[in-house]
């Protein structure tokens, strides 16, 4: 533990010297030696009670002791009325803790939702202190508050989570719960991994097979940029190999995305790394031409991962139509590594195969229907990929699908008659009164009018027995629409055209391009909370820190969609409270 800068707090210590010949015997183990280590301690009361540290100059693993150090720690100091001893390590080392701050973890709710101009909206909904322990029941019953208090537990389409375990306990509590009788299909497409967890999870896993490698690259990265002479003694050598003298920079080894750039960056500062091997002695991470060739083939199989990972997190959140065909190719990109020429590359897609199939099987439902409801795809582009992906048995996965989406429409459109005939003035009122105005005069016709009445009846009747197509029947049968994949497509401003065509299905996909692809929208809000919670509003309560999220986030957003007025209402008298279904993200 590194002490505060206080010459009060420095600790006193103990040298017990030991001669450099005090050898164990060579053939006890580690563990032999740390029993035989442990009865001397006890033997000696004076270092009991005070921890002990040991260097030792000798390898790994060796049983050589060749100085102890025993010290004697002051806590008296004047910061230590303010923090508290930690818990001690194996090494003698431990963390000082704040007596006024906990260890606090928090929840964040955003609801996702496309408007009546159908347009994807976004509001952080609640931002609230969860205690600990983090387990699936406790984030559910959470969750569930949160929901209920916004009236949301009854319009919940799907909730997008990381790949936490406790993440999916809180899911399967939900579904033995009441907020399963109001989602659709039985809550079947209610649970939504987050796309960019997938890949990382997938893309780490595969990395391992050349962990030697990509550290090199970081040590080198580090060790050009650790002083100003060795900077300066980089942009010589790059200048004299006519390279580029960008500046050099590491990874963060839990975002693979992050390694992927610094992986590129070194590619390019190659011949510039290469040169200041030449010029510096002390430089002894070079890589080799076989070592560079590693990291060149790497680079162009993680291509496409790391584009998907860039359409998964944008800024502005595309509709989910846009994800089932990214995620199709890094299937078969990973397929396609078993046959490269490289092991290394070979190994990666071993080990991110599994990983796949745990967490694409049962969650590419939502996205493939998406794609079904992007008029340039339809069925067509899904049987396309899944013939690619499952050439033996794409027929049963189509078949699922279908029977989903079916199912879904169905309960859809039961919504929709439902609520019609709910309605005051509803169609079949008028119908009725309409068809006793007709029997009412019926009866003082002549017998003209009779005959044709009859003849409208029998037409009538034949139209009705006539088979007729349902919406989604319509628009499967309808040709695709001409604009190309490659090009820039506004699915929302499409679907908003044809409401009065399709007023079921529009509402169903309504919902479905609504629900996020990622949970880069809740994370950013522990962002924005770790400014908020600066240390000069350190002692902010849960409330108002709350209240300073939440609001932040509706006022900004409320200012970007009224085209930067921000004088404009948050909810203005004329724009009433929308009863869409709501797709959230935790």
């Amino acid at each position: 533990m590194a002490e505060p800068d206080n010459s009060a707090s420095e600790p006193d210590l103990e040298y017990e010297a030991e001669d450099d010949d005090d050898t164990l015997h060579p053939d006890l183990t580690a563990e032999q030696v740390q029993n035989i280590e442990a009865e001397a301690n006890a033997q000696d009361p004076q270092s009991a009670p005070q921890g002990e540290r040991i260097e030792s100059n000798a390898p790994e693993g060796s049983v050589q002791i060749t100085k102890k150090r025993r010290f004697k720690e002051n806590l008296t100091a004047e910061v230590w009325k303010h923090f508290t001893k930690g818990k001690i390590e194996d090494d003698g080392s431990y963390d000082a803790v704040c007596k006024y701050c906990g260890d606090r973890g928090f929840m964040a709710l955003t609801c996702h939702y496309i408007d009546d101009s159908w347009r994807i909206r976004k509001r952080i909904l609640s931002f609230i202190p969860l205690p600990a322990p983090h387990t699936g029941k406790h984030i559910a019953e959470a969750l569930h508050n949160m929901l209920v208090m916004w009236n949301l537990d009854k319009r919940t389409f799907s909730l997008v989570l990381d790949n936490a375990s406790s993440n999916d306990a809180c899911i399967r509590e939900l579904l033995s719960g009441s907020l399963k009788e109001a989602l659709p299909v039985d809550g079947s497409v209610f649970h939504q991994r987050c796309g960019c967890h997938i890949l990382n999870l997938i893309v780490q896993d595969g990395l391992s097979e050349l962990t030697d490698q990509i550290t090199k690259v970081r040590e080198t990265m580090k060790y050009i940029r650790h002083s100003q002479a060795r900077m300066e003694r980089f942009r010589l050598a790059a200048s004299q190999a006519r390279a580029s003298d960008r500046r050099p920079a590491w990874d963060v080894p839990t975002r693979w995305n992050s390694t992927y750039l610094m992986l590129d960056l070194a590619l390019q500062l190659r011949p510039a790394i290469d040169r200041y091997a030449a010029l510096d002695k002390n430089y002894k991470l070079k890589l080799d031409d076989e070592e560079w060739e590693a990291v060149e083939a790497l680079m162009d199989s993680l291509k496409i991962f790391y584009r998907t990972t860039l359409k998964f997190s944008a800024t502005k959140y595309p509709s989910l139509n846009f994800f089932f065909t990214e995620m199709c190719e890094v299937y078969i990109n990973i397929k396609k590594m078993e046959s490269s020429p490289y092991p290394f590359i070979v190994l990666m897609s071993q080990k991110m195969f599994p990983k796949w199939e745990r967490y694409w099987t049962n969650g590419n439902t939502l996205l493939a229907i998406a794609c079904v409801l992007d008029p340039r795809c339809k069925i067509t582009v899904v049987e396309y990929y899944f013939k690619m992906m499952y050439p033996t048995n794409y027929e049963w996965y189509i078949s699922n699908l279908n029977a989903c989406i079916s199912a879904l429409f169905k309960e859809y459109l039961e919504a929709h008659s439902n609520k019609s005939q709910s309605q005051p003035g509803s169609s079949s009122r008028h119908q009725s009164q309409s068809t006793q105005a007709c029997g009412a005069s019926s009866t003082s016709s002549d017998m003209v009018n009779e005959i044709r009445a009859g003849l409208k009846d029998y037409m009538q009747g034949k139209k009705t027995a006539e088979p007729v197509k349902s919406e989604l029947e319509e628009y499967l049968c309808e040709p695709l629409d001409e604009t190309s994949l490659d090009e820039e497509f506004d699915i929302l401003a499409w679907w908003k055209l044809k409401v009065p065509k399709y007023p079921v299905l529009s509402q169903l996909t309504r919902d479905i391009l609504a629900v996020p692809a990622s949970t880069v929208a809740s994370e950013s809000t522990f962002s924005i909370s770790g400014r908020t919670l600066s240390p000069e509003r350190s002692c902010l309560n849960d409330e108002s820190m709350e209240a300073l999220i939440c609001a932040q986030d509706w006022l900004r957003a409320r200012v970007a969609e009224n085209g930067g007025d921000i004088g404009a209402p948050m909810w203005p008298s004329a724009e009433p409270v929308s009863d869409d279904t709501i797709c959230g993200s935790l």
